[in-house]
């Protein structure tokens, strides 16, 4: 069942027409094609409506193309064929988009109008008194059917993309511009691949793999390049078995540690001799109906604690002693998670992010309605009240076996918005003011899914600069990949372009999935646990068709510029949870990262993040590590194409500490890399 709000009258108003959601996007049909048709682009508000006369005063908030004098306009509906729609869509405060002055002859009138929600309307103004609008036509939902495509998001988003349109800053894509190559079969299970991870493991600089499996855990070092090794039993981990997977330094000794299922496992030495020891960190009892686990930063001292998922048993959190040493501390009576209103007797993914912005690690929980557990300063967790509905249930059972997603600035840069999976599709809640608003129907194609959808995560996958979806289905059926066409749109490319992923793993669902740049190139690639067994790397290939062409498209254009840049974020304390942002010289966050965000079902990437940059030039980038050190440094993304920045943490004092007397940072960029 897809999410619904309570106001279900609302909705029925704006239910979008049947078969809209598996619309083609016509690459002739787009923004940007309105734009150049008509002679006027305006952007406006609704500042007053009266429901009886059916008129509506918009407010001209700004002229973004062309000339037009009035402040506002007086909208009334032409006839009674438009006023469902007048009713549904004219509401206070509500931005408009307008296209005024079709460039066609018999057509200088003619002004095309968006509302939101997916419709487009028609209308005509006065030649005399450019002040008087008349609805003219609420467009035929087969005419609308195409409109979906073209946009069928916020009017808000609307807005600003034709003022970056106006700007030279427009890039929607209407195709994909995405590649992968044939599969990399790293490894062969008898059993379903649960948890996975691509992750630096014995500190080489090379991302590693760690498969999980009912059948026995398996890590693959990667000895030269691409070339990856079994080194389970060299490493000391023969014989174990867990559901989940995640590795963070809990001892601030420079040496990742392995959280496999509840288990922290400690590694010692270095190099080829790297061992991992099992500790007693955390109790027995954290591994008791385990359904996964993860580290997470949570009291905002820099060390990794520990979240764990019980099947019928709710969350648990593990509190890391810090500096002092010894075993985790039991904190879920005292973080409030043993409280019914939390979830404390259900069964269901977790997704840890900050939610409200307030520095502090929230919770997603994937249960009932679902669950956004905010912590206030006390490190008390309380659900967050909100309208929206979901439905986690697989076969009619609540069995805990999707919902699994992350938080990500998917709607704008510097947000942290939330996505999941559920059985059929993907659900795509806004962050707006801290209020969650769900967007799944306004997305374009993220309307469309698959079946057992069981994990999502978010990524750049292909390195546009927009944060991509990757959806995974437990079912042995085609997993689904949604890429950001930017303003809160999606698109499904592989229907335009089947050969994204050559190879079958793509098809044939995974349980486990990461993401992370194991070739070095600055894409981001894919790490599947397949559901069938086949633990798969597939590598990015979005990059190699990136030189200038003779007679480029503008989307062409703007990735041909594109810039990418690489921090690896190195510390031995606040690194997981860290959040790495890249701001143009205006101070626009273009980019935004955090350390360790996509759990997934208890998987892990690397603590590297690639920013690709579609307007090269100089720019800042903040690292705030989880216990709120903040370092600069700067970055000139003027000339190469590939920029890497070692975001290494210095001590927390003097001026590099932005919480010492609010100095500045100075570590400096040598070239392509800062030491």
């Amino acid at each position: 069942m897809r999410p619904l709000w309570k106001t279900t009258v609302l909705l029925a108003a704006l239910a979008l027409p049947a078969g809209r959601a598996h619309a083609i996007i016509n690459p002739s049909l787009q923004p940007i094609h309105l734009y150049e048709r008509y002679d006027t682009v305006l952007a406006l508000r609704i500042a007053d409506v009266d429901e009886d006369q059916h008129t509506a005063i918009l407010a001209v908030v700004a002229t973004i193309k062309g000339t037009f004098a009035p402040k506002q306009v007086v909208l009334s509906e032409a006839n009674e064929d438009v006023g469902n729609a007048f009713e549904a869509l004219m509401w206070k405060d509500q931005a408009v988009v307008a296209f005024v002055g079709k460039k066609l002859r018999g057509h200088e009138w003619e002004t095309l109008f968006y509302p939101g929600r997916g419709r487009w309307q028609i209308g005509r103004l006065d030649p005399s008194d450019p002040s008087k609008w008349q609805w003219t036509k609420d467009i035929d939902p087969s005419v609308n059917e195409q409109m979906f495509g073209t946009f069928n998001g916020s009017a808000e988003r609307l807005v600003e993309m034709m003022t970056d349109l106006a700007r030279d800053r427009y890039y929607y894509p209407a195709i994909p511009f995405v590649q992968f190559r044939d599969d990399v079969v790293v490894g062969k299970f008898a059993e379903t691949i649960r948890g996975v991870a691509l992750y630096d493991i014995d500190g080489d600089g090379d991302l590693d793999i760690y498969a999980c499996s009912d059948g026995g855990d398996r890590v693959y070092l990667q000895t030269a390049a691409l070339e990856f090794t079994d080194s389970t039993a060299a490493l000391g981990l023969e014989g174990l078995k867990s559901p989940s997977v995640n590795f963070a330094d809990v001892d601030a000794d420079g040496r990742a540690d392995l959280l496999a299922g509840a288990v922290i496992y400690l590694a010692e030495g270095e190099g080829a001799g790297r061992k991992f020891r099992v500790s007693e960190l955390l109790p027995k009892s954290a591994a008791e109906r385990l359904k996964c686990a993860a580290f997470v930063e949570i009291n905002g001292d820099g060390y990794p604690d520990v979240v764990v998922s019980k099947v019928d048993g709710g969350l648990a959190v593990y509190l890391n002693p810090g500096a002092k040493g010894g075993r985790f501390v039991d904190a879920t009576a005292a973080s409030g998670l043993s409280a019914p209103a939390c979830g404390a007797d259900r069964s269901g993914f977790f997704a840890p992010g900050d939610w409200n912005a307030d520095g502090r690690t929230d919770l997603f929980y994937a249960v009932g309605d679902g669950l956004l557990l905010l912590q206030d300063a006390d490190g008390r967790f309380a659900p967050l009240e909100h309208r929206l509905r979901f439905d986690f249930q697989t076969g009619g059972e609540t069995l805990g076996l999707t919902g699994a997603g992350c938080f990500a600035p998917l709607w704008r840069p510097e947000t942290s918005d939330l996505v999941f999976s559920d059985e059929s599709g993907v659900n795509f809640v806004v962050n707006v003011s801290a209020e969650p608003r769900e967007m799944s129907g306004y997305g374009n194609e993220i309307t469309e899914g698959s079946f057992g959808l069981l994990a999502t995560i978010a990524e750049d996958l292909d390195a546009d600069g927009y944060v991509d979806i990757y959806a995974a289905s437990r079912s042995v059926l085609p997993n689904m990949f949604y890429t950001n066409r930017g303003y809160g749109s999606f698109m499904t490319p592989l229907k335009y372009k089947p050969t994204a992923f050559p190879g079958p793993a793509h098809q044939r669902g995974a349980w486990g999935v990461a993401a992370g740049d194991a070739d070095g190139n600055g894409a981001n690639d894919l790490l599947l646990g397949g559901a069938d067994g086949t633990l798969t790397l597939i590598l990015n290939d979005s990059l190699r068709d990136r030189t200038p062409k003779e007679h480029p498209t503008i989307q062409e254009k703007v990735l041909a510029r594109t810039r990418i840049l690489t921090v690896r974020v190195r510390g031995k304390v606040g690194v997981l949870g860290a959040t790495v942002t890249l701001a143009d010289k205006k101070g626009t966050i273009i980019g935004r990262r955090v350390i360790g965000s996509n759990v997934a079902t208890g998987c892990r990437g690397p603590d590297v993040v690639n920013l690709t940059v579609r307007e090269p030039g100089p720019c800042v980038l903040t690292v705030r590590f989880a216990d709120g050190l903040v370092q600069t440094w700067p970055a000139d993304l003027s000339a190469k194409e590939h920029t890497v920045i070692e975001a290494t943490r210095e001590a927390a004092t003097g001026a590099n500490d932005a919480r010492a007397e609010g100095a500045a940072s100075k570590p400096t960029q040598d070239g392509s890399v800062a030491p």
